[in-house]
């Protein structure tokens, strides 16, 4: 594949989160055809701390390489409105909205052949290291999944694009150790994004539902970042709420908000001396949480 890649001049995007992976993923990339032949993609949730943005553009600079920035018409919190609850490990449609669609647009948008490579490691989960280190893109969308059902986003569209050119999957680093990524970074001259520095394990979408405890508890000492996600469980509070008041409990289960509507961060935010939100005050009171 990689002599397909120098002789048929197809394009090279490398998914690009600001994470360590996705950095080592882009220079590996760098090395192997160069940076005038490679572009960055970054997805924008919309939810990203403000040095993921620094952190990417930074990298890009120093590497000389292009930067594409996508967005889907939503970002986190206007999705979660939308939906009236939060995502969950159950249901990630915030990564199926915001990077997985937006993602399948762009390379709907070429008119050639393309590989997106990925900064995927088999030793990050079980999940994950079920996934093959080459595949095609849109294998979903010809494939039954575990569910026996295919992909059907733009689906038409797809198979038209199918037709005329290839979109093919490269994990470069899918055996590699997360000490051989650091080493893949610091050997190139770089410094991996600052949030790992300071005890976090996730960089992309800041926080993450599925963050860990003691990162949590590490991010209710930023101020500014408490009362983002005081704000954000406001609106999204609100959002519940009416819907909850608008069907039979017969219907939708309050018990239902008890594990899929509220995120994981909610336990913290009264732990520290701001402000008690709203949403957990009103939820104890409805029931929703105990």
């Amino acid at each position: 594949m990689k002599n397909d890649l120098k002789q048929n001049n197809m394009k090279i995007l490398v998914s690009f989160s600001g994470g360590k992976d996705s950095q080592a993923c882009l220079i590996k990339a760098a090395q192997e055809y160069g940076t005038d032949k490679i572009e960055a993609v970054f997805c924008d949730t919309g939810w990203e701390h403000p040095d993921t943005y620094t952190h990417i553009h930074n990298v890009c600079k120093q590497m000389d390489v292009k930067l594409t920035t996508l967005k889907s018409k939503y970002d986190f919190v206007s999705l979660a409105l939308y939906k009236k609850r939060f995502p969950s490990s159950k249901a990630r449609f915030c990564t199926s909205e915001l990077k997985i669609k937006p993602m399948i647009d762009y390379v709907l948008s070429l008119n050639n052949s393309c590989i997106i490579i990925q900064g995927i490691r088999a030793g990050e989960s079980h999940a994950r290291a079920a996934m093959e280190p080459e595949c095609m893109y849109f294998r979903s969308y010809f494939q039954v999944n575990k569910s026996g059902r295919k992909e059907n986003y733009r689906g038409k569209e797809v198979r038209e694009w199918c037709k005329q050119y290839d979109a093919s999957v490269l994990r470069p680093i899918f055996t590699w150790t997360a000490q051989e990524v650091i080493d893949c970074i610091l050997n190139a001259g770089q410094t991996p994004h600052p949030l790992y520095s300071r005890g976090f394990s996730r960089v992309g979408c800041f926080p993450c539902i599925m963050c860990r405890h003691r990162e949590m508890l590490e991010i209710m000492k930023d101020v500014s970042m408490k009362q983002r996600l005081i704000r954000v469980e406001e609106l999204v509070k609100n959002a519940i709420l009416q819907n909850l008041l608008s069907f039979q409990q017969d219907i939708y289960p309050i018990g239902l908000a008890r594990t899929n509507h509220v995120p994981r961060w909610k336990m913290y935010l009264n732990i520290f001396p701001i402000k008690i939100p709203p949403l957990i005050c009103l939820n104890r009171k409805a029931g929703i949480v105990a």
